[in-house]
C-alpha cells in the first residue's frame, strides 16, 4: 500500500469520525434538547487529530475504535434479531462496520 494511499485513507477516516461526531452532537442538540458532551468531545478530538496529524494519536483512536466498533455493531445486530432489521438498524450496523475498517485504517496510520 502507497503511503499516498494510505494517508488519503486515513484523512477519509478523519472526515468520516468527525462527521459522524458532528451528526451524533447535532442530532441530540435538536432533536433530544440536549448537548451532548461526549459527541462534543469526539468531535474535538478528531478536529484536532485531523488538523496537527499526532501520528502516536492514530495509533490510540484506532485501538479504542476497533472494539467499540465491534461492540456497537453486535449490538445492533441483537437489536435487530429481537426487535427486526428496519432501515434505522441496518444503517447502524453499516456504519459500525465502516467504523471498523477505518478504525484499522487509523491503526495502520501509525506507520506512516
Amino acid at each position: 500500500m502507497s503511503k499516498s494511499l494510505l494517508g488519503k485513507l486515513t484523512t477519509l477516516s478523519y472526515g468520516f469520525f468527525i462527521g459522524l461526531a458532528l451528526t451524533w452532537f447535532l442530532v441530540s442538540f435538536f432533536v433530544g434538547s440536549y448537548i451532548n458532551y461526549v459527541a462534543l468531545l469526539t468531535f474535538v478530538i478528531f478536529s484536532a487529530q485531523a488538523y496537527f496529524k499526532i501520528r502516536m494519536a492514530n495509533l490510540a483512536l484506532g485501538i479504542i475504535l476497533m472494539p467499540a466498533s465491534i461492540f456497537w455493531g453486535l449490538q445492533f445486530l441483537w437489536m435487530g434479531g429481537k426487535t427486526g432489521f428496519d432501515l434505522f438498524t441496518n444503517i447502524m450496523v453499516a456504519l459500525s462496520a465502516i467504523s471498523f475498517v477505518l478504525s484499522i485504517v487509523l491503526v495502520f496510520g501509525y506507520l506512516r
